[in-house]
């Protein structure tokens, strides 16, 4: 399979992915709601949240060692085997220390606040959710110890796509399977069995295949160096405190909300929110099917190869992703009314910060992926860390007095100058291997970035000229599109000549054909 294949195909995996969890998420809880009680399917979906978090030192473990398998030479089979087994004791160690914790902290009682206190649920009702999220979180550690690691394996082979699908099988029997048992009439003990199970199952056909992938391409298990192990496992406890920092900036940000500018305010921001968090599942489609690709780009120091990644991600996260958002700014007034059914009221200004800093952190994407993947772990730290912590006191500082706008504010500065230190960091990093950062297409990303924003800023404060700046901003966005692509150098000019030749041509056929 070619590279355009590969991640076309990856992407598609990982927009089926987020077309799954949406449905899980939004399509099936009235089935839930009509089978159980509220109780319950709150405890169910504490259990779900939670187990998201159990195991994220693992996942910091399996990223770090993933990142250096993409940094060995394609055909070395036996560096990746030395990887792979280095890792595998320490994943599974790992793994049960997480399990272990958490089954002392449910032993302890510290656990019984996630569901609420203790005396607002029946004791049978509590003991059947704590021993739900220990069941599920057992039954992901034995599904995804190794086929994590493998998982980073396939990416390094040159099999993202492969198993990105594999995700998907598994995202679809994670959300059928306990809503198959809640229609059966199941409560809550029995659908986290029937979740459980079903994990495993996936999860056991998902390693045999990946085994078979390793044992295709020369991979072999040897006995493990425990030093190289350590090493790794030694360096992913900061990037685990990176991915913390993120939670703290993500999660703690509601309840700082909601604690300075009460529940309504905690709700309505949440809310104007949405569109943001479903655009960085968007943008995860297009740089997570790239990242081995560019990753080996980078390893093998190539530098046209490297600057045509760059300019694919900016062309889809700014020059695609920019432009929609301006239109989503002009339409989302009546949007939200549609979907709050006129509960909520809308706040435009918010509104607009929000996309604002999701365009900043659009365009450090490509930047903060070198920075992941050549596991620069202290400056993912201080830069998470940096972020939190302005977020935080930028928040606190307010205390409330300019409400939500004040917090965008805060989030849009906050996310500036993240993008500013990632770039500096990352182009830092690419002259010392002896490249070079691209730029001038970078200075076009920019000001496509400020075009957008300032069209958002006006739809925003002058809401009867909606039509008339997204026009204005499409133009302006052509011309930077232009300047843009004249940066290119001249075989990417050519190549993308061609693909839109052949687009046009197919279009001018299928038009002909109508007539």
């Amino acid at each position: 399979m070619g590279l355009a294949r590969r991640v076309l195909s990856g992407s598609l995996a990982s927009w089926t992915r987020i077309g799954l969890t949406v449905l899980v998420q939004i399509g099936l809880v009235p089935l839930y709601l009509s089978h159980w009680t509220l109780e319950q399917y709150g405890c169910w979906l504490v259990v779900l949240a939670a187990t998201a978090f159990v195991n994220i030192l693992s996942l910091a473990h399996h990223n770090v060692v993933g990142n250096r398998m993409l940094q060995v030479p394609r055909g070395d089979g036996a560096g990746l085997g030395r990887l792979l087994s280095a890792a595998l004791p320490y994943s599974l160690g790992l793994g049960l220390l997480e399990l272990l914790v958490l089954a002392g902290l449910a032993a302890l009682g510290a656990l019984a606040v996630l569901f609420t206190a203790p005396e607002a649920l029946p004791p049978g009702l509590m003991n059947e959710a704590l021993a739900s999220l220990l069941l599920v979180s057992t039954a992901i550690w034995l599904g995804v110890s190794t086929s994590g690691l493998y998982g980073r394996l396939a990416s390094a082979l040159g099999h993202f796509a492969r198993g990105a699908w594999w995700g998907v099988a598994v995202q679809a029997v994670s959300g059928l399977a306990p809503a198959t048992a809640v229609l059966l009439g199941a409560g809550l003990w029995p659908t986290a069995c029937a979740l459980a199970g079903a994990h495993l199952a996936v999860n056991l056909l998902y390693q045999a295949d990946l085994w078979r992938l390793a044992r295709r391409h020369g991979v072999h298990l040897q006995s493990p160096d425990w030093g190289l192990g350590w090493r790794n496992l030694r360096g992913s406890t900061l990037l685990g405190l990176s991915y913390a920092c993120g939670l703290l900036r993500q999660q703690g940000l509601r309840v700082l909300v909601g604690g300075l500018l009460g529940v309504g305010a905690a709700v309505a921001f949440t809310t104007l929110r949405t569109a943001s968090n479903l655009s960085l599942q968007g943008i995860a489609t297009v740089t997570d099917p790239v990242f081995p690709e560019f990753m080996g780009f980078l390893r093998d120091r190539q530098q046209a190869a490297t600057v045509g990644t760059f300019a694919f991600l900016w062309l889809t996260l700014v020059f695609l992703l920019g432009p929609a958002l301006v239109v989503l700014q002009a339409l989302a007034p009546t949007l939200f009314g549609w979907w709050t059914q006129g509960k909520l009221a809308f706040d435009a200004t918010v509104f607009a910060g929000f996309s604002i800093a999701l365009l900043l952190f659009a365009i450090a994407r490509p930047a903060d992926a070198i920075l992941l993947g050549q596991n620069r772990l202290h400056t993912q730290l201080a830069l998470a860390a940096f972020a939190a912590l302005a977020t935080v006191l930028g928040v606190l500082a307010l205390d409330g007095r300019a409400g939500l706008m004040g917090i965008a504010a805060v989030l849009v500065a906050v996310e500036l100058a993240v993008m500013a230190l990632t770039v500096s960091r990352a182009a830092a990093w690419l002259s010392a291997q002896g490249l070079a950062w691209p730029s001038a297409l970078f200075r076009f990303a920019l000001a496509q970035v400020l075009v957008c924003a300032a069209g958002m800023a006006w739809i925003a404060a002058h809401p009867g000229d909606g039509a008339a700046t997204v026009s204005a901003t499409m133009a302006l966005s052509a011309l930077l599109f232009a300047g843009f692509v004249m940066q290119l150098p001249p075989g990417h000019r050519a190549w993308l000549a061609q693909r839109l030749g052949r687009y046009t041509a197919r279009l001018c056929g299928q038009d002909r054909g109508a007539v």
